[in-house]
């Protein structure tokens, strides 16, 4: 039915398709191509989930971890907001308001979409400043000077990763001083990059150490928090942790509802 396709209601049962609008590099790298679940990690609650609203969210972020064949992982840094579109309708006749014919209203609707940074450093902290910084630059200010996409380029391609030891490297976008720092010899980068803090808040000390001795007898941990932002952090900082020991089995920080088969996994 037409009239059914602008009725508010019907667009708010109306399930959305994750796409994927734009990218950098706009080809995949030979040796790590681009995880073709990623929008399910970009979407951990569920992609049949995904509707419109007539309530505006505030911007949210969360970090997620890929993991490729060979053991290899990516460090997902995602930024959701809301963005407005309105629906019109064609076929209704305009409103009549104090014996006068007025305008019908269109009804403000809003939609997520998803900005997404990988990498495979694990600079959760300093990629949430960023993204978060370049969002208010596009949309509260007025002194951006170049496309979103070319700032997307300066990082990806132009901001070297520091190499080990007393060498770190600046970033500053609108006022936020973003440091990049990786400690010397080949500790994690977690010790410098995230605020370990942040676990201890979250967990006492008795759970972090039984956190601890079950990762290290290679044993099943399963971390559930009610913020989705929380999770990657916490488990990157019990990871480091183990050092010189290094966790080797499945590591999903951000299980999205889809693979949740995967809680039944026989191996850790």
């Amino acid at each position: 039915d037409e009239d059914a396709e602008f009725d508010g209601d019907a667009i708010e049962n109306k399930i959305l398709v994750p796409q994927i609008t734009a990218r950098y590099p706009p080809k995949d790298h030979p040796d790590q191509p681009l995880n073709l679940r990623l929008p399910q990690f970009c979407h951990p609650e569920g992609m049949d989930l995904i509707h419109p609203t007539t309530q505006y969210k505030m911007p949210r972020v969360h970090h997620f971890v890929l993991t490729d064949s060979l053991g290899g992982k990516q460090y997902g840094t995602a930024l959701t907001v809301y963005e407005e579109f309105t629906l019109g309708n064609k076929k209704k006749k305009p409103e009549e308001v104090g014996g006068k014919k007025g305008k019908k209203k269109e009804r403000i609707h809003y939609a997520p979409r998803v900005l997404v940074l990988l990498s495979t450093w694990p600079y959760l902290t300093a990629f949430r400043t960023y993204l978060t910084q370049l969002y208010r630059l596009a949309t509260t200010t007025n002194v951006m000077t170049a496309p979103i996409e070319r700032y997307v380029q300066n990082i990806c391609a132009e901001v070297p990763a520091p190499p080990p030891g007393a060498f770190e490297v600046q970033l500053n976008i609108l006022g936020s001083n973003i440091r990049f720092w990786a400690p010397p010899a080949n500790q994690p980068i977690p010790y410098v990059s995230l605020p370990v803090k942040v676990l201890f808040e979250c967990l006492d000390i008795g759970n972090i150490l039984f956190a601890w001795y079950t990762l290290a007898c290679e044993q099943k941990v399963l971390l559930v928090s009610g913020q989705l932002s929380l999770l990657t952090v916490c488990a990157e900082i019990l990871n480091s942790f183990l050092f010189p020991m290094k966790w080797s089995h499945l590591y999903i920080p951000v299980l999205p509802r889809s693979l949740s088969a995967m809680l039944d996994a026989p191996m850790p």
